[in-house]
């Protein structure tokens, strides 16, 4: 009887303890996150309010996500195209002037100016972001154009036997326009625009901008012609040079009204970003207040309670190692 006396004494105390430290890992979880940690239990079993709170918090993180790509994407283009801006008016300006200094090694230093404009420029299209091509469309895997030495190669095969500027710049109208060389050689991107993003339950963003755009068709086709006027190849005469500078100047002056269109309105859509970031971080701020409302625990009462049951437990294993060694011996 004295055995299974023990055994029972010794069941109940193991009992106690399990309880006690589950308890205790319990009230560890909600002093340290300050949620219970049993919602259902603390809810009396209705969900309802909880699940739709979580659906929330789910829709409005990926918006988050959504945002936080477009802002960074669209920061991104803003860079580019402020890159380009400043080079081709830059260059724009120099140009304007080649009718002023009809020297032949002016003439080269000009044109190999237009030629590291151009480079820049299609580097600047070739632009990646976290792996990703900006300005390719869908085909993010790739870059948008080809280098400058395939874009100069190509140019002057289709130039060859040019002597005029009306017959070069006819050309290079017909390279640049709508399914001419540009597009069917240098541009490698998609004809497909990356789907819009988004941004909250009514707002979304549409970054659309291909190297492929007309806008940078108008500066690329100035800086092309800049590049290749005093090129040995096509042998141009020292007058064609002069007037193709000169007109390669005022065309890619006449560019900058796009680009600062286009960089207009792509500051718009930043604008719109931001706002809507704001707006939903309110949201999510509110909605996370509303669940803690809801299964928020009272952490200085948890830990209240926390320190009492360690305080049992304590005192239960104190007195489970007290019966474990009586004897006959310390009982006389």
């Amino acid at each position: 009887m004295d055995s299974v006396g023990d055994l029972a004494r010794a069941l109940v105390l193991r009992t106690n303890q399990v309880r006690l430290r589950e308890e205790m890992d319990q009230l560890a979880v909600e002093v340290s996150t300050g949620i219970v940690k049993d919602p259902a239990r603390h809810l009396g079993g209705d969900l309802t309010g909880l699940q739709a709170i979580d659906r929330s918090l789910a829709r409005l993180e990926s918006f988050r996500v959504n945002t936080t790509e477009a802002a960074f994407l669209t920061d991104a283009m803003q860079t580019a195209l402020d890159e380009i801006q400043s080079r081709s008016e830059t260059l724009s300006q120099s140009l304007i002037a080649a009718d002023l200094t009809p020297n032949d090694a002016l003439l080269g230093t000009m044109s190999e100016d237009a030629a590291n404009a151009l480079d820049q420029t299609l580097n600047a299209l070739n632009r990646s972001v976290a792996g990703r091509f900006m300005f390719s469309g869908t085909a993010t895997d790739r870059p948008a154009v080809q280098g400058l030495p395939a874009v100069l190669a190509d140019l002057q095969g289709t130039l060859a036997g040019q002597t005029t500027v009306a017959g070069i710049d006819a050309a290079l109208d017909a390279y640049f326009g709508p399914g001419g060389g540009f597009e069917t050689a240098i541009y490698q991107g998609s004809n497909t625009g990356l789907s819009p993003l988004q941004l909250s339950d009514s707002e979304s963003a549409s970054v659309d901008i291909r190297a492929s755009d007309p806008v940078f068709r108008k500066v690329l086709q100035p800086l092309a012609m800049a590049a290749l006027a005093a090129d040995g190849t096509l042998a141009l005469d020292g007058k064609v040079q002069v007037e193709l500078l000169a007109k390669a100047g005022r065309d890619l002056l006449a560019a900058q009204q796009d680009v600062v269109e286009l960089r207009a309105g792509l500051g718009a859509l930043e604008a719109r970003i931001e706002e809507t970031t704001a707006r939903n971080a309110s949201e999510r701020t509110a909605t996370q207040l509303a669940r803690l409302d809801l299964v928020g625990a009272d952490q200085y009462e948890a830990a209240t309670r926390y320190e009492t049951i360690r305080a049992q437990l304590e005192s239960l294993y104190a007195i489970t190692a007290r019966s474990q060694r009586l004897s006959l011996a310390e009982y006389l």
